[in-house]
């Protein structure tokens, strides 16, 4: 791999996970909880008992996965406890090393198992074991144990109690936290949209790009005539794909409301504020769609633009409570589309003097209509943001206590070879056993770390696991070696705890952003932490990396050899679901358009409501299959860069598709040939049979040459209006300006769709062991 491939992969291991936003508030809660441990030892004249506090807490952290504030605090006190007496085995059991061992064996099954055993596992994880490693990696420093273990308890017992106070009762806000990150998003894709449109309208599309539709499959787009020529390039890579997660995401929490949590009253307020969100999403992928503006438009096409996605972003400020509530909902008011207005009439006005192409004007005239869309949506979500900010301090009900059972069927399947879930338990089990066994064999000093790696890095996924792998590996050397300098140059432990108030509170904050970040700061705080409790020399931190590279290492060499998990096997699949659930999307979004009748064209319906997400849920799973069959071994390279070719072009399909439903007008119905070509789209994408997949691309392309030569026609019709002195809005005009966006997305869609139709296989090699 070249230089700047490798170097872009490193930086990918250090980029922040979707939705951990709104996490790193929390984690800056839990940094405070476990660091003011530290503090209060400095003030008692006891560092070591903060140290120990502080360690009982940081494990308990661990467990909090969030959730109503009344079960969570019950999860965490259980997790204080178990954590404790876990110590407390390893404290009694490390002089009969095999005893360790097999406790360690069983604590590791059982939270690989996790829910398939019992849900209190799940939450559990590997912090009970990580507490047993840690007392028994700490009796040889000939501390008082049994104290350390009271401390132990009392600090995950004050962390629980320092959670439920710090954590207030659930409101509405917490939902409207939700619903804010989709506007903040489209706000800035919408902002991204004005620095693109001072490229030139004739630049050539960028070389490479998956999101750029290069070319299109039909012989009536080039026949066009000089005077009507084709249409710009259709390009959606402005639009990012975590925008669609974070709508989810939304309808997740706005839903809840109509369960015990909420009540009709709030979702009925909070559900209109989630469409306009969509709706907006949508018509910022329509306006992307259109291309770069004419240059008689660019200055005040980028200031609206620009304008319009910093309100958004306002928007979102306001509904997150960074914005004081005024009666604008954000202090200034919508952009108006005045200059863009006053530009678009002088273009018509000159053009039949041909200062402007009809082609450039009919476009600014899309954008601009696309852009008056966007404002009057944005200034319907913004009186409704403002509403349901006043009422963000509405307390929301508790969900009741589901009981939770030990469900034996489901453990009973669980507990068989098929089961992924089983295979990486013993993975898992096999694998630390083996290192806890060879570091007490070869006496290696702070072996317990290399254990600890296996319990961190090993996941399910191979591909997970070579991504935690060289996270942690990269994250302990540069955190580990600031934590040798440290040591090295600061020995009171008063000085050591304020360091670690700052790198504890520091990586809580930073822990939901990246796994790497949490590993950069994490080692210096359990190699700091140990130091005040019982001061050491810097070698100990270079002892505890090397049993992290030897815990790593032994991860990923278990994971490729132990019952693995491989992905490729299943791209295949997963790529046709993915197809066939996109063609559905595509065949309900065409029908929808084909149906003349009375409609709302911020409302696709119910039934394009259903079959995009599911499109969106099934293209999600085949993109994350892909990424992880990459890391896999394997020999047939080609196959799976012809799956992520297929799923590239499947998303860029849904942007289309999601574009082409805000061009819903009734004279979409009339356009020709639009009902021979919903007759053949989708069975084009879906169909397994290439040559009956290729009769049905052809059929698209007939279809669009009776659609692109109606259009020609309209376009000649124009013309010679023009050239009349007819200026006003026509027939003919209006048929432009209604079914042209709607045929040149058609166009981009169906080259997209040759793209990702299904080809015929090849043998593939098996992959490795």
């Amino acid at each position: 791999m070249t230089g700047p491939g490798r170097g872009r992969r490193t930086a990918g291991l250090f980029a922040p996970a979707a939705g951990s936003r709104p996490a790193v508030v929390a984690g800056l809660g839990n940094g405070v909880a476990i660091s003011v441990l530290l503090l209060a030892g400095v003030a008692a004249g006891n560092a070591a008992a903060g140290a120990w506090a502080a360690l009982g807490a940081y494990v308990t952290a661990f467990t909090n996965k969030g959730g109503p504030r009344g079960p969570r605090t019950r999860h965490l006190l259980v997790a204080a406890v178990v954590n404790a007496a876990m110590f407390w085995v390893g404290v009694w059991t490390i002089p009969l090393v095999p005893l360790t061992g097999l406790v360690l064996t069983v604590l590791v099954f059982l939270a690989s198992m996790g829910s398939a055993v019992h849900p209190v596992l799940e939450r559990l994880g590997t912090m009970p074991a990580t507490a047993l490693l840690v007392a028994a990696g700490s009796t040889t420093a000939g501390v008082d144990m049994e104290y350390a273990t009271l401390l132990v308890l009392a600090g995950g017992l004050w962390y629980a109690a320092a959670t439920a106070v710090l954590t207030p009762p659930a409101r509405l806000r917490d939902v409207l936290a939700h619903v804010a990150q989709p506007y903040r998003l489209i706000g800035r894709h919408l902002t991204a949209l004005a620095p693109v449109s001072t490229t030139p309208p004739d630049a050539p599309d960028a070389p490479g790009d998956p999101a750029r539709p290069q070319r299109t499959a039909h012989g009536a787009a080039r026949r066009r005539s000089a005077a009507d020529p084709a249409p710009p390039h259709v390009t959606v890579g402005t639009v990012h794909p975590d925008t669609t997660a974070a709508l989810r995401r939304a309808e997740g929490a706005t839903r809840e409301l109509r369960g015990p949590r909420g009540d009709e009253h709030l979702a009925d307020l909070t559900d209109p504020l989630v469409r306009h969100a969509v709706t907006l999403a949508d018509l910022t992928t329509a306006l992307a769609a259109t291309g770069p503006p004419p240059p008689a438009v660019r200055a005040p096409y980028a200031t609206l633009t620009d304008a319009v996605g910093r309100q958004l972003c306002r928007l979102a400020d306001v509904l997150t409570r960074r914005r004081q509530v005024t009666d604008s909902a954000g202090g200034d008011p919508v952009p108006g589309l005045g200059p863009l207005e006053e530009a678009c009439d002088r273009m018509r006005a000159e053009m039949p003097a041909g200062a402007h192409t009809y082609a450039e004007m009919a476009r600014a005239g899309r954008q601009r209509r696309l852009l008056e869309r966007i404002t009057a949506t944005l200034a319907e979500a913004r009186a409704e943001a403002r509403t349901l900010a006043l009422l963000a301090a509405t307390p929301l009900s508790a969900p009741p206590a589901r009981p939770v059972r030990l469900d034996g069927a489901r453990l009973r399947d669980a507990m068989t070879l098929r089961s992924g879930a089983f295979r990486h338990a013993l993975r898992a089990t096999v694998v630390s056993g083996a290192v806890f066994a060879l570091v007490h064999w070869a006496a290696l000093p702070h072996g317990e770390w290399a254990v600890l790696a296996v319990l961190r890095v090993m996941r399910p996924q191979y591909a997970v696991t070579r991504e935690r792998v060289a996270q942690r590996v990269i994250g302990n050397v540069v955190g580990g070696t600031c934590a040798a300098v440290l040591i090295a140059a600061v020995h009171e432990p008063a000085a050591l705890s304020l360091i670690l108030f700052v790198v504890i509170t520091v990586g809580f904050t930073l822990r939901p952003v990246n796994y790497a970040f949490w590993v950069v700061f994490g080692t210096p705080l359990v190699l700091l932490i140990g130091d005040v409790s019982h001061p050491g020399s810097w070698l100990d931190a270079a002892f505890r990396i090397a049993m992290t590279l030897l815990g790593t290492a032994a991860a990923l060499v278990g994971s490729r050899l132990l019952w693995p998990s491989w992905e490729h096997p299943r791209l295949d699949t997963e790529t046709t679901n993915a197809r066939q659930a996109c063609a559905a999307y595509l065949d309900t979004t065409l029908r929808s358009l084909s149906h003349d009748g009375p409609r709302d064209d911020t409302d696709p319906g119910p039934d394009v409501r259903r079959a995009r997400t599911t499109a969106e849920k099934a293209l999600a799973q085949a993109a994350a299959t892909s990424r992880h069959a990459h890391r896999e071994p394997g020999h047939d390279r080609a196959a799976l860069d012809r799956a992520a070719t297929t799923v590239d072009a499947l998303t860029t399909l849904n942007l289309l598709v999601a574009a082409l439903a805000t061009h819903r007008t009734p004279r979409t119905a009339r356009i020709p040939a639009l009902a021979a070509y919903t007759d053949h789209a989708g069975p084009a994408l879906a169909d397994a049979s290439p040559e009956v997949s290729r009769r049905h691309a052809d059929a698209l392309t007939d279809a669009l040459d009776v659609m692109s030569l109606h259009l020609e026609e309209l376009h000649v019709r124009r013309h010679e209006e023009l050239a009349t002195g007819r200026t006003g809005d026509t027939p003919a005009r209006a048929a432009i300006r209604e079914n042209g966006p709607v045929v040149e997305l058609l166009q981009a869609i169906a080259a997209v769709v040759d793209d990702a139709r299904a080809r015929p296989r090849q043998e593939t090699t098996a992959p490795g062991p």
